[in-house]
């Protein structure tokens, strides 16, 4: 299970958007940044995830790259790279992350912080 963070975090202790996998809390956040996405060979090694802006396709972010081989590692890989913020501030956590968490949110946004687990 996941908890997947858009801008409305209030720091609520139930979280209120659940995934039951990381594919379904990438496909989430990938949706609500309005991206489409595709999965390509990397030119030199490995994968990269390319992130197309539907309405305005010039400001696409950059792609995420991964040096992972096998086509599912890769993807495994680059949807944990993606949920990581980098896309539009959004995050998804897994639900053990998300009770060690640590959210505090400030005027420049929302921070996670996830302590080392035991």
């Amino acid at each position: 299970m996941y908890v997947v963070f858009v801008e409305e975090l209030d720091g609520d202790p139930e979280p209120q958007h659940i995934a039951r996998t990381l594919d379904q809390a990438f496909a989430q956040i990938v949706c609500r940044c309005g991206y489409s996405y595709r999965f390509e060979p990397a030119q030199e090694q490995g994968w990269c995830l390319f992130l197309i802006d539907v309405e305005r396709p010039e400001r696409s972010p950059d792609p995420i790259h991964s040096t992972c081989i096998k086509p599912r590692d890769a993807q495994f890989d680059l949807m944990s790279q993606a949920v990581d913020g980098r896309m539009k501030g959004h995050v998804a956590l897994s639900l053990d992350a998300y009770r060690r968490a640590n959210v505090m949110r400030n005027a420049q946004g929302t921070r996670v912080h996830v302590a080392a687990g035991f």
